[in-house]
């Protein structure tokens, strides 16, 4: 098979980057892709195989029994919970350390019966359909027939609560599993910096400072990767689908960003962009529109780019200093903030700002979100508050925010809508499971998720897909972990 041509507009030598295409290349991602797994670009890293112990059962019904042995010397022995990494899954609650030995021996069959569970063969009809809903999967296990069981039932129920796109989310939990690794074909060699689903195929691109981005398909299951590209003079930062999926943009810590062509198979590398100084582009927004990209440049630039010519066409100057932007859903205007805390509305087309208005408390905002119908719009800080305010907002110089959202602690590093706007997701790396699930309208944290039986890492980034089906986060030990959400039948 012919591999797709190479082209760049700054030429390089040694070529710097190199692509690895699985057996059927696709011709166009937009269609259906049935692609075979290729060889791993690099091993899979933190990876772990385990094996299914089939249990014994009798063609009887199955009773619930004591053991016929009950040991008086159990209730003597007490275990710290902390005392090993593994035996911390045993815990109840975070904070838990010594338990009984009775105790553990009933924790260590509770975890064994969930890791093996009954054969679905062995299971009373009745009971099959309960099974499912106390499942939690290992993104490690190779157990796939347990996901073809998940996903036929959330199929039937889905069917029978009538579920469309309207479906009004319930405040108070958030249904979800978790599904295989999306990137499990091809784990990343260290931190993964961004991942984004396809706008329009279920397709996951991950990409981090191993400098390579992968793309990989989405099903649950297995997961195949279609291809990947490595460059080897840019330890990626930022990687984002322009707006029809056709290319990507991938920045770092350099003056110059390249862009591939995923279905020609081309690359391209701007030559840096003419008017700056700015020595990294590793901070940059595609507008919705296809039509810009700008670039969050230090001294309070915002570096205007024509997407079609990939060279400057404004230069946007803040009092302050540029920490964060976020476009409209139409991209007509952008947002941008600093430290000083005053929210900017520029007007795109006239490259003038046309409101200001001063977010409440003054935190350093870090991250901006705006939602698809720009009814909400968020502000992440640096102390990890998050303030939410409705489109009053534009109408106004100091707003009040309709709610303060302070679950995490920590610097905010990502946000997003998804999107229908009945979540928002909010993220710091700098503590382990900093994922919160904002429920709209209710502006309620979803309570039962994360939990300490589905440990997220230190997340670095995440994405919901198109339709808000799947939500995939990316933590500092390369995964992509992949989960799917209940409420939503679409991908």
């Amino acid at each position: 098979m012919l591999l797709p041509k190479l082209h760049a507009f700054d030429t390089v030598s040694p070529v710097p980057y190199s692509i690895d295409i699985s057996p059927e290349t696709y011709e166009n991602i937009n269609d259906n892709m049935n692609t075979e797994e290729n060889d791993h670009l690099v091993d899979d890293c933190n990876s772990k195989e385990s094996e299914m112990k089939n249990r014994k059962t009798n063609s009887e019904p199955i009773l619930e029994i004591d053991g016929g042995w009950q040991d008086s010397d159990d209730e003597n022995i007490t275990v710290s919970l902390k005392s090993k990494n593994r035996l911390k899954k045993l815990r109840t609650t975070e904070e838990e350390d010594i338990i009984s030995g009775d105790q553990y021996e009933k924790r260590l069959r509770n975890q064994f019966e969930k890791l093996h569970p009954t054969p679905n063969w062995a299971i009373v009809p009745s009971k099959r359909k309960r099974r499912t809903e106390s499942e939690i999967f290992d993104g490690d296990s190779s157990d796939i027939e347990k996901i073809d069981v998940l996903n036929k039932d959330i199929d039937e129920s889905l069917v029978k609560s009538g579920v469309n796109s309207r479906w009004k989310l319930k405040a108070n939990k958030l249904e979800i599993y978790r599904m295989q690794d999306a990137n499990r074909a091809a784990y990343s060699q260290c931190a993964i910096q961004s991942l984004k689903f396809h706008p329009n195929s279920q397709v996951i691109m991950t990409a981090g400072l191993d400098k390579t981005i992968r793309l990989f398909q989405v099903d649950g299951k297995k997961n195949p990767k279609i291809q990947s590209v490595i460059f080897n003079d840019l330890p990626i930062l930022r990687a984002e689908f322009n707006p029809s999926g056709s290319e990507i943009i991938i920045s770092g810590r350099r003056k110059y960003f390249y862009i591939y062509n995923i279905e020609a198979g081309s690359i391209d590398r701007s030559q840096g962009i003419f008017g700056t100084e700015d020595k990294t582009r590793e901070n940059f927004l595609i507008s919705p529109c296809g039509k810009y990209i700008v670039f969050i440049g230090s001294n309070g630039y915002l570096t205007l780019v024509s997407y079609q010519t990939k060279q400057q066409v404004a230069n946007l100057k803040m009092n302050g200093s540029a920490d964060a932007a976020a476009w409209s859903s139409d991209g007509k205007y952008l947002f941008s903030a600093g430290k000083d805390a005053t929210i900017y509305q520029w007007d795109v087309g006239a490259r003038k700002v046309v409101h200001c208005f001063a977010d409440e408390g003054g935190y350093k905002p870090k991250k901006i979100a705006v939602s698809r119908n720009n009814d909400y719009f968020a502000i992440g800080s640096h102390s990890g508050i998050v303030n939410i305010y409705d489109d009053s907002c534009l109408s106004s110089t100091n707003p009040k925010p309709m709610k303060s959202i302070m679950n995490l602690t920590t610097s905010v590093h990502d946000m997003k809508f998804n999107h229908d706007t009945q979540i928002l997701g909010i993220s710091s790396h700098s503590k382990r499971d900093q994922l919160k699930m904002v429920h709209l309208p209710s502006f309620n944290v979803f309570p039962n998720w994360p939990n300490i039986a589905n440990p997220l890492g230190y997340v670095q980034c995440f994405d919901f897909s198109p339709n808000s089906g799947y939500i995939t986060i990316g933590n500092e030990k390369g995964k992509a972990l992949l989960y799917r959400l209940l409420s939503y039948p679409n991908a």
